[in-house]
């Protein structure tokens, strides 16, 4: 299962939605791994184009994932058994964005302190850690739409 226990909480759309985005995630993630491995000092025509593709898989991954975040009902208008691994599951998602904008920062910050400007290499390895943050960050906003509330004492 994708999402392991949330899952099961999620409507059948808003699964497929995140399926699909998360796929568009894994083409950007190869191009981007394809740019920052196989360039040199300067990029070639058809690297510029895997990039481009690698961009568009990132835009399109964020918007498909917004939609299923508006297509997922609210825990308080969910229905079926609730279970308790989902807050935990919405953290560690959190958590990986979080991480994962600390990497983008450091990869931007050693491209403008570089005496040459920023490599292709550093700018497709901020491009992958982008990526991550924003499906992580979705990813989370969605699962924290289907967690169940803790109960208090």
């Amino acid at each position: 299962m994708l999402f392991g226990e949330s899952g099961t909480l999620l409507r059948p759309l808003s699964r497929r939605l995140a399926a699909l985005a998360w796929g568009l995630a894994g083409v950007g993630l190869v191009c981007g791994l394809a740019v920052a491995v196989g360039s040199g000092v300067r990029l070639s025509p058809a690297m510029q184009a895997v990039q481009a593709t690698g961009l568009a898989g990132t835009v399109a991954s964020a918007v498909f994932l917004v939609l299923a975040i508006f297509t997922q009902p609210g825990n308080g208008q969910q229905t079926g058994p609730g279970r308790r691994g989902t807050d935990e599951q919405a953290r560690s998602f959190l958590l990986a964005a979080v991480v994962m904008l600390v990497a983008v920062a450091g990869f931007a910050a050693a491209g403008w302190v570089s005496p040459t400007g920023p490599s292709p290499q550093s700018t497709a390895f901020s491009q992958l850690f982008l990526l991550g943050a924003v499906d992580c960050g979705l990813t989370f906003l969605l699962l924290n739409k289907v967690r169940v509330p803790e109960e208090r004492d």
